[in-house]
């Protein structure tokens, strides 16, 4: 991450602690933040559905930062990809199996594979595009409107 980021999206259906120095979500969005990236999107299923998913407090301190947050909860979201659009006009994504924890970026096992490329219109950026697609996902603000909806699993 020594190159100026422009966009990152961060899509993991479970959140919990980070590696030092982020410790966790807000750690590593305000580290965003910080750098002067312009735009966080974050891809996740409901806030709240068990211990091992974003917090409702963390969505809504997220929400209020700017970074948007896009919530599946149809059909089960499983997916993990980190993306970062750099400034310089290229892009690193990477897609595995590593939830966003310390257990799958430290403890676990986890096959992570880095897609690398220049311009928006490769694979990754039509997939993320997919995810975050208003009809398979709503919005944060739309998804609190909502009611909270439950998940597919019935989770919240």
């Amino acid at each position: 991450m020594s190159d100026d980021i422009a966009h990152m999206v961060v899509c993991s259906p479970f959140f919990d602690k980070l590696p030092a120095p982020f410790n966790d979500l807000l750690g590593f969005c305000s580290f965003l933040n910080r750098r002067g990236t312009d735009s966080i999107n974050i891809i996740t299923r409901p806030p709240g559905a068990d211990p091992q998913a974003m917090k409702l407090d963390v969505a809504r301190r997220l929400a209020a930062q700017g970074v948007r947050i896009f919530i599946r909860a149809s059909p089960y979201l499983h997916a993990k990809v980190y993306h970062f659009e750099y400034r310089k006009g290229y892009y690193r994504t990477f897609i595995g199996s590593s939830n966003f924890t310390v257990g799958g970026f430290e403890r676990n096992h986890e096959v992570v594979s880095e897609v690398e490329g220049v311009g928006v219109g490769s694979a990754c950026h039509r997939e993320i595009a997919r995810m975050e697609e208003l009809g398979g996902a709503q919005t944060f603000e739309a998804w609190i409107v909502n009611g909270q909806p439950k998940g597919e699993l019935g989770e919240i």
